[in-house]
Parts: structure tokens; sequence; C-alpha cells
């Protein structure tokens, strides 16, 4: 009996379960051993397919794609030393919440410490920095392949999307050949009309009503005060501004918190600060991380009350 082609019915479920949970671009750095996941992405067509030559380059450009539209992008390479390149764009997305799917094609456990060419150790080559890691092994002929392939990738998906959003890693070993073969696939159909095999809701994080009067009295009660937005603030510009005219104070904003264009934001509160033009403020409250800028981290100091607010419970707070 003929064997039937397991490479490509495995990265042709996965594809088609990241399409079905709404991925809409992948990133390939080009190279033999991922050849079943980059046909696999390039045949499906729902996916916006982008190759880059450079690893680095690769993986930078699927982070900028998770920071644009806040949904993964798949991320992929060939074994070896190519899968180190993305470890920059992997911490900068762990620590941006910026989900981002990488997918490192893998030589078989047979090859491995073998001296076999692109061949290093790659499990858990990111260390504890990805939300989620996964080896499945090479893919094989199994009877329950829909359930078992279709599963890790809306897992993938759902460990990316968060939160708190950020970086999956699946190393995925082929054996070869790594081209279709011809033969019959491995019968992996996805569920009827087009849904996902799971489905994963992002719980809703709110503030209890006790915190929140208790902020209500904390503002109320010091009117010279100010709102700071960091790095990762993720709230939006009205929301910023409708506090900031509530509360009658002004908003400094860094440079990458998206909210200095608002009309209590104060984009130059650096060159103020230089000048020595600047009242210091009777409490803050944060969102995000502390401001890029040493002379307003200073001026903002432990002796000035702060509240944080961060919908993952991120420890954002180096002055302790």
């Amino acid at each position: 009996m003929t064997e039937r082609d397991a490479n490509t019915a495995f990265a042709a479920a996965l594809v088609d379960e990241w399409a079905r949970a709404g991925i809409e671009h992948a990133v390939i750095a080009p190279g033999s051993r991922s050849a079943p996941l980059a046909l696999a992405l390039v045949r499906d067509g729902r996916l916006q397919v982008q190759v880059v030559l450079d690893e680095r380059s690769a993986a930078f450009r699927a982070l900028g794609i998770g920071l644009a539209t806040g949904r993964p992008a798949i991320l992929v390479c060939t074994s070896g030393t190519a899968a180190v390149n993305f470890h920059p764009a992997v911490v900068e997305a762990a620590h941006a919440r910026v989900p981002l799917l990488v997918t490192t094609a893998d030589r078989p456990p047979e090859l491995r410490a073998s001296g076999a060419g692109q061949t290093i150790d790659q499990a858990r080559l990111y260390g504890d920095i990805v939300r989620w890691f996964c080896d499945p092994g090479p893919p094989e002929d199994r009877e329950d392949a829909a359930a078992v392939w279709r599963t890790l990738a809306g897992r993938a998906v759902a460990h990316a999307s968060g939160p708190p959003a950020g970086p999956v890693h699946l190393n995925l070993p082929f054996r070869e050949p790594l081209v279709p073969t011809g033969a019959a696939l491995v019968d992996a159909p996805g569920r009827a009309d087009g849904r996902p095999w799971v489905a994963t809701t992002p719980a809703t994080r709110l503030a209890d009503a006790a915190t929140i009067t208790q902020l209500a009295e904390l503002v109320r009660a010091h009117p010279d005060g100010v709102l700071v937005a960091g790095w990762g603030a993720r709230v939006a510009p009205a929301t910023a501004a409708r506090f900031a005219a509530a509360a009658g104070w002004p908003v400094l904003a860094d440079a990458i918190s998206q909210l200095r264009t608002g009309p209590a934001s104060i984009s130059t509160y650096e060159a103020l600060l230089r000048a020595g033009a600047a009242p210091r403020p009777e409490l803050v409250v944060r969102v995000g991380a502390p401001l890029t800028s040493k002379i307003a981290t200073a001026w903002l100091d432990a002796s000035i009350p702060q509240v944080l607010v961060d919908p993952d419970a991120e420890w954002l707070d180096p002055q302790h």
C-alpha cells in the first residue's frame, strides 16, 4: 500500500486552521527544510505571504505586522542557525506584548546531534521569553490527525493573542521528502462551515467598582496631577483625552505611546523640564511603562504617589 503524504497534509491543516482563526499575514525566510509549510502558505491563498531572504529582517517584518494589526503573523524559517536570527524580534515581541507566531522547521530526531548540516538544538531555543513552546514531532499518518494538528494550530494562535499577547514558538521537524509526493494525503478535515477547530475568547479584564471609585476619589483630591503614557500604554487616544478633560490634567506621552496628539498631550515635556518650567505634580496616573526620558523619570521620582494601570498585571516599576 502506498504511504500517505503526512508532511503536506500536516502543513495544509495548520495553514487552513490559521486562516479560519483570522490570521492574514505570513513572512517566510526561505530554506529547504521549511518547504512543506512554505508551500502550504502559498497554495492556500487566504494569507498575504511575503518572502524576505534575511531572517532578522523577516522577523522584524512579522513583528511590525503584529504591532499594526493586533493579530499574529506567521513567521517561517528553515532549520539551524536561521532560527537564531529571529531571537531579537522574539524578545521585542515578548516585552512589547506584540502577537507573533514563530515556526522554525527542524531536522527529525534521528538527525539531531549527529553532525547533519543545518542542525542545532532548537528545543526551547528562545527560553521562557515565549508565551508557549511546542515541538509536536515529525508529521505521521494517524487516525486522529485532524484533532491533534488543528488543535495545535488553534492553541498557538490563542497563546500568541493573549492576554498578554506575545511570541509563540512552534518547532516543526520534517522528514524527507519535503515536497508533495503525489500520494494521497493523510485525512485531516476541518470543521464544517469554515469554523475553527478550537475557538477561544479572551477574558475581559475590568477593575472592580471599589477600585474605580478609589481612583476617582484620588484624582478628585489632587487637581494638580498628570497622566503619564509610556510604551505599551494600549489606551485609545479618545479615552485618554476624556480622562484628561475630566481630571483637568495634562498628558505626558512617550514617543511610542500613540498618545502624543491628543488635545491635552504635551509631547515636548522634556524641553520644558530642562528649562525648569514645570511644577511637580501631586499625583501620577500611569498607563504603560515609565517614560524613556531620564529627566522626566527623575522629575517623577518615588516621592510622588503613582497609580499604575496595567491590564496584564505587569510589574512596571523600576523605581520600586
